[in-house]
């Protein structure tokens, strides 16, 4: 059997980010193997990852919860046969709601040790009315108040009193009878997705979940911007901040006048994060906006 986290949440939430900072720190030592899913053409995220596992696999052009589950299951097998990792991890993307990953992880034999979702808590009441949203925090069973540095302490309370009462609507149920496949969920509060160890050592293991609840459609757009010739910073980041209302995401890879190396850009409602320093990285320079 090969043990399974999935890592979900809204567009720009800070999956990635959480494993880089945190997973790394406390798979030290082990064989990990990494899905990775984008919307669209273009990945970022697998990209960055290779920087922090040895074996990161992307699965762009779909959502494996719904059109790519046939994909993300043969990727699955070949993982285990060709690798043989210790643990699978399965970042999804912000646009996809987690409950038919975990079914497929199940029929291949890989127990499902936690479905982390993370709750950007700097912009969570710019989507918190978002279908998909709601169904990453019912189908989670780990909730992670991220960014928390970027919010007073009284918002993070609200959020999370919020964000509760949400779990509680939009758990998967038994189609037969009703009732809620989860009866517990663990909240974190953190910056920069670090996580305690425990998160990751397998004491939310999931029982064995068999009735498919129905999950909304998704209604996200994507464009890729190419990138030909280094940018100015300060030129970029006043850009960003004017995108029009309905862009909630843009990321990237870009080369910047007066930076040694190439950047990653993070973009999510009207925030543009420091940019990120990846070495070693041979490929091409874009943008990717993401909006409803």
């Amino acid at each position: 059997m090969l043990p399974a986290l999935v890592i979900t949440g809204f567009l720009g939430s800070g999956k990635t980010t959480l494993l880089v900072n945190s997973a790394r720190e406390h798979f030290s030592g082990k064989r990990v193997a990494v899905i990775v899913n984008e919307l669209g053409q273009v990945g970022v995220d697998g990209k960055v990852l290779k920087n922090a596992y040895s074996q990161v696999l992307e699965l762009p052009e779909g959502c494996i919860c719904c059109s790519l589950s046939a994909e993300f299951e043969k990727a699955v097998r070949e993982i285990m046969e060709k690798y043989h990792p210790e643990v699978l991890l399965v970042e999804t993307s912000g646009g996809a709601e987690p409950f038919p990953i975990i079914l497929s992880l199940q029929a291949l034999d890989c127990p499902v040790e936690g479905v982390i979702c993370l709750v950007d808590c700097a912009h969570f009441d710019r989507y918190r009315e978002d279908s998909v949203a709601k169904y990453q925090i019912g189908g989670s069973n780990i909730i992670v108040l991220n960014k928390t540095d970027l919010a007073k302490v009284e918002e993070v309370d609200r959020i999370e009193k919020d964000v509760l009462e949400t779990w509680k609507l939009y758990r998967p149920v038994n189609t037969l009878t009703g009732e809620p496949l989860y009866t517990k969920v663990k909240v974190y509060r953190t910056s920069y997705g670090r996580l305690p160890k425990e998160v990751f050592e397998g004491i939310y293991t999931l029982p064995e979940l068999k009735a498919l609840p129905q999950h909304p459609q998704h209604a996200h757009w994507q464009k890729v911007i190419n990138i030909f010739e280094p940018l100015d910073y300060e030129d970029l980041e006043k850009r960003l901040k004017n995108l029009p209302e309905n862009v909630i995401r843009a990321k990237g890879i870009v080369r910047l006048k007066r930076y040694p190396y190439p950047v990653v850009v993070n973009y999510a409602f009207g925030r543009v994060d420091t940019p990120i320093e990846i070495k070693d990285y041979d490929g091409p320079y874009f943008v990717v906006l993401i909006g409803n």
